[in-house]
């Protein structure tokens, strides 16, 4: 999944409307009217002059198609070749809780994530899922009660208690702030809303990129509209057929390969803070002191914008998170390997800052309440949630089975909101081949994962990349181009191709 928080900064990477009518609310039908044309409008300054923006109108409840409405943000990035474009190519950075129209803000201001002839051919499209982003309304939290949040790792029946009554209070507090929309964010819905935006456009067959969460979206879409593709590009996979204490089996020990890596890249090179220490014993080291007593964060003290002390789950999450991307991601956030070490060494040297959670805000955890709709954990007791613990420490006993989907198992635990679209099996059969993109070293997104959605979309092409971090397509190198080429001309990589880093 990858994209744990949503800020521009947490968001690049790590990783895109009714007039219409019920886009077959349980079928793959289109629309039986012609679509409203968009009224494109300035975006926020910080997106810059050369991006538009949009409010498309969808139902609340895609059960009861004509009655509440919401709207979906989207923003439009024109193609830089105008003669030779290929329509639009709406994206999606993943998540839960990334903000498309965000991402093509940001490379409209500061060009370099997106190859250029993808620019050159396409309109970008930023999609904003519902309630996130420019979407109305916004998923709004109470930031006091997200920010007492205990950690995700209870000791004993007594500390697990405490974490289900403050998951259950902060829940409530997004109820009574965000309305009914709370118990309709989850991914069949944003498909559905895929298709009332692809209407919109034009209806031209939809070309969609979807990275880590948004392969989710593109898989649903796939599977409600089969005929309405041109082209889905699903990099960094998320399948929705697992129970969540498996998914988490398989991302905690995909987490702990790439920090073993890590590791071994700090004992082959001096750009590593910690070259000559086991850098896996000193994130022991840090969880163990951690769990014993909070890790001073001065430098959040100070600036208020994150955490004055750091927990053993907030460590653990954040180094997952900086494992996400390489350095060639242009966002100061994602420093990569060198900015980890960096992070780890201050850590242990007395100022953990760097690896602090960030302080919330009203509109900063949306992507929870996707996750609880859609990863709730299969258990509710303390016994099972200790056994689920006890079987992720051994699987992974230096990041204790840490993860994004672990965090859903135990944030999610007492969510008061509804459990609207809990796992499922199901077959995608577009008439189109989409292309699957997955790292074998991804830390978030477990290669298992893109294995078992191959099965599930089985007329897609699986193109690996031996190598590390979180989705290809914001990577320069050959994965990227070749997507890039199946996104231009449908050029698709032979079956069973595997790529370098």
């Amino acid at each position: 999944m990858g994209l744990r928080i949503a800020p521009v900064t947490k968001l690049l990477l790590s990783t895109v409307l009714l007039a219409a009518i019920c886009t077959a609310c349980g079928s793959s039908n289109t629309t039986r009217a012609a679509p409203q044309p968009i009224t494109w409008k300035p975006c926020p300054t910080e997106y810059g002059t050369t991006v538009q923006c949009a409010d498309i109108e969808v139902p609340l409840d895609w059960d009861k198609p004509d009655g509440e409405k919401i709207t979906v943000g989207i923003d439009r990035l024109p193609a830089t070749d105008s003669g030779r474009s290929l329509g639009d190519l709406i994206i999606n950075p993943g998540g839960p809780g990334g903000s498309g129209t965000e991402i093509i803000g940001v490379e409209s201001q500061h060009p370099g994530l997106i190859p250029d002839e993808i620019k050159a051919r396409f309109n970008l499209i930023g999609l904003d899922p519902r309630g996130i982003g420019t979407s109305r309304p916004a998923v709004r939290c109470d930031p006091a009660l997200q920010n007492k949040l205990p950690d995700i790792f209870p000791a004993d029946q007594a500390a697990f208690d405490e974490m289900v009554a403050a998951n259950r209070a902060f829940g409530q507090s997004c109820q009574a702030r965000t309305g009914p929309l709370l118990d309709h964010v989850d991914t069949v819905s944003v498909a559905r809303d895929l298709e009332v935006v692809r209407q919109r456009l034009g209806g031209a067959p939809l070309s969609y990129l979807g990275l880590s969460y948004g392969t989710e979206i593109g898989y649903e879409y796939a599977r409600l509209f089969p005929a309405n593709s041109r082209a889905l590009a699903l990099d960094g996979a998320l399948v929705h057929s697992l129970p969540p204490s498996t998914m988490s089996v398989y991302e905690s020990t995909a987490f702990e390969d790439s920090l073993d890596r890590f590791a071994a890249w700090c004992n082959t090179t001096t750009d590593c803070a910690l070259h000559g220490d086991d850098a896996t014993a000193v994130v022991r080291d840090l969880v163990t002191r951690a769990r014993q007593t909070p890790l001073p964060a001065p430098g959040c003290a100070t600036s208020g914008l994150c955490a004055a002390e750091v927990r053993p789950g907030d460590l653990l999450l954040n180094v997952q998170e900086d494992l996400l991307f390489q350095p060639a991601v242009p966002t100061p956030r994602f420093g990569g390997r060198p900015a980890l070490a960096s992070a780890l060494d201050q850590a242990r040297k007395g100022d953990a800052s760097a690896l602090s959670a960030p302080t919330a805000t009203e509109t900063g955890d949306s992507g929870l309440a996707v996750g609880c709709a859609e990863f709730r954990a299969d258990f509710d007791t303390y016994p099972r949630f200790e056994t689920q613990q006890i079987l992720l420490r051994t699987l992974a006993p230096t990041t204790l089975g840490a993860s994004q989907s672990y965090s859903y198992l135990a944030q999610c635990v007492g969510w008061p909101a509804a459990f609207s679209n809990p796992p499922h099996t199901g077959t995608a059969t577009p008439t189109i081949v989409p292309l699957l993109v997955n790292a074998t070293h991804d830390p978030s997104t477990s290669y298992g994962w893109a294995q078992l959605l191959a099965t599930q979309i089985p007329n897609a092409v699986l193109l690996t990349r031996e190598g590390d971090g979180h989705t290809s397509f914001l990577l320069p190198g050959r994965t990227r181009d070749a997507i890039t080429r199946y996104l231009v001309d449908g050029t698709l990589p032979p079956p069973a191709t595997v790529l370098p880093d």
